[in-house]
């Protein structure tokens, strides 16, 4: 009882986290526009998923909304309270064994042990009786953790201060696809980042460097950061078929928005809904910029 507490507890811790990252890679919302008879779309269920850093699962359900429901003034947890799904039933079925989430906050589940093995398919079912069920399968891709990573305060002689990232990784013989995120933590309003966040993504495949090791430096843009700010950076190692959807999503501006409304052609796993299921395992380090 006390390990299934402690899980809980470290799965909500990672909710606000995991929220700003998954809800991420877009500007702002435009102001709602004065119009009439346009058929309302019927609203679907969208899947996100992450595995946290003590290998707890989270599943993330929200509905889509329309464009006309939001605006740059709306508070964020109202809308966030809004899309969020709180009547399903979510389990993850692998090796003929069926495990049921627990509703961990609005839209959230997650909070079941669940042992999760590389290269084994695992099934997610979501059941609503106000949207419907979809499905969705994926197998758990290898953890692969920074060979080496360093984190500092870069000037750039604009007056702006920006975080440099130096790491390095141990690439493995097979093809691979990379995702690495920096996240500032330091947030006062977790809530309010729901619908402007700062997180920054950056995806990368093996093809110049498969089975060798690679070390590359990037800053994080746009936003300025401070001495003493800590910053949580994540390696993950990722499916093809999400690296692809992750790059439609950083290539649309207002990639999240444009997902969750109006119907767009983003690649998905979901049968019966949008959004993608991923089990992948990220090495994540929290660092504080000296």
């Amino acid at each position: 009882m006390i390990m299934k507490q402690g899980r809980i507890s470290i799965a909500r811790t990672m909710v606000g986290m995991f929220i700003c990252m998954t809800l991420g890679l877009f500007a702002c919302l435009p102001d709602p526009l004065d119009v009439s008879g346009i058929p309302k779309v019927k609203p679907e269920i969208v899947v996100s998923s992450q595995i946290t850093s003590d290998e707890s699962l989270v599943v993330f359900l929200t509905r889509t909304f329309s464009a006309l429901d939001a605006s740059d003034d709306s508070d964020p947890e109202t809308v966030w309270n809004a899309i969020a799904v709180n009547d399903a039933v979510v389990t993850i079925t692998h090796n003929g064994v069926t495990d049921t989430l627990i509703r961990l906050a609005p839209g959230t589940y997650g909070g079941t042990p669940i042992n999760f093995e590389s290269g084994v398919r695992y099934t997610l079912r979501a059941e609503s009786p106000t949207l419907g069920m979809v499905t969705a399968s994926t197998e758990v891709k290898p953890r692969i953790a920074f060979d080496d990573l360093v984190a500092e305060l870069y000037f750039d002689g604009f007056n702006d201060t920006l975080a440099q990232i130096s790491y390095r990784i141990d690439d493995p013989v097979e093809k691979n696809w990379y995702m690495v995120n920096v996240l500032d933590i330091n947030r006062e309003d977790l809530q309010r980042n729901l619908l402007n966040p700062r997180d920054f993504t950056r995806l990368l495949n093996d093809d110049e460097f498969n089975g060798i090791k690679y070390t590359e430096t990037f800053r994080v843009f746009p936003r300025e950061f401070s001495a003493g700010d800590t910053i949580a950076v994540y390696l993950s190692n990722i499916s093809e078929e999400y690296y692809r959807y992750m790059e439609t999503r950083l290539e649309n501006r207002f990639g999240l928005f444009e997902f969750v409304s109006e119907p767009v052609n983003y690649s998905t796993n979901v049968i019966g809904g949008r959004g993608f299921f991923n089990l992948y395992i990220p090495d994540i380090h929290f660092i504080i910029l000296e």
